[in-house]
């Protein structure tokens, strides 16, 4: 089951990416959407750093079982 937080990992990954890019592609669009209810103009730079969090949260996990 340690597979689930690697798929995590990449998402966490993807989250990252997105988020510093601003990209327009349509996984990270509908992120986005969601995000920008609340944040407004710093859904971007939420999206980053909580991409930044999942992504090491699932790699301690990952290394840890």
């Amino acid at each position: 089951m340690s597979w689930y937080y690697w798929v995590g990992f990449a998402i966490g990954i993807y989250m990252t990416w997105g988020g510093a890019t601003k990209s327009s592609a349509k996984p990270y669009f509908f992120l986005h959407a969601r995000a920008s209810l609340l944040w407004k103009q710093q859904a971007h730079t939420f999206l980053m750093i909580s991409g930044i969090a999942v992504s090491l949260v699932m790699l301690f996990l990952a290394f840890a079982r």
